[in-house]
């Protein structure tokens, strides 16, 4: 972040804490007006607000790419077991044809959806890092009772400055903290 600076000069997190959510758009704006990056900026939030509310980009998740992959993988799996065992296996049974397509729907229905759930859960697990894979993340225990959490990468040289901005926006309390953006 910032041209790799090290030492003094490198980035500290800190969190800034607001009640409501009007003042948490236009302290982005001002937090971007300072130099700070999107992708050095998180909120977390009790309540799923829809990332316009607070003027960020939409984030795109890969979990229908998952979900299809699974669908994929259980309908060529469906396919496989219900055509491949008696092909493999050849049994007549009182002149019955030896791939019955009424009871065929029924097994590639299930597969397909057994894939389907198993890849989408897999998915959600990825896509939100659990466990998480690099070290602590940043987290602050009001966001449970209803506080909105602003959390923020920024230069030594630009703290001050930014606290500044943040206190005069509302927050409650801003305070330094350590871990990793998800």
């Amino acid at each position: 972040m910032y041209g790799g600076y090290q030492g003094r000069y490198e980035p500290q997190t800190y969190v800034a804490l607001f009640e409501d959510p009007e003042p948490v758009a236009q302290v982005l704006e001002k937090l971007r007006a300072l130099g700070i990056d999107d992708r050095y900026i998180q909120i977390q939030s009790g309540v799923p607000w829809l990332p316009q509310v607070f003027g960020r980009p939409s984030r795109v998740s890969s979990v229908p790419k998952y979900g299809m992959v699974g669908a994929m993988i259980g309908f060529g799996t469906a396919i496989a077991l219900y055509f491949g065992t008696p092909a493999l296996y050849p049994l007549r049974v009182g002149g019955f044809s030896l791939f019955p397509l009424p009871p065929a729907f029924v097994v590639i229905f299930e597969l397909t959806m057994l894939g389907l759930i198993i890849a989408t859960f897999l998915g959600v697990f990825f896509e939100s890092l659990l466990p998480p894979v690099m070290g602590k993340r940043v987290y602050h225990p009001e966001v449970s009772d209803g506080a909105i959490a602003v959390f923020f990468q920024v230069p030594a040289t630009l703290v001050e400055r930014a606290k500044e901005v943040l206190m005069q926006a509302g927050a409650s309390d801003i305070e330094q903290v350590e871990g990793s953006f998800v």
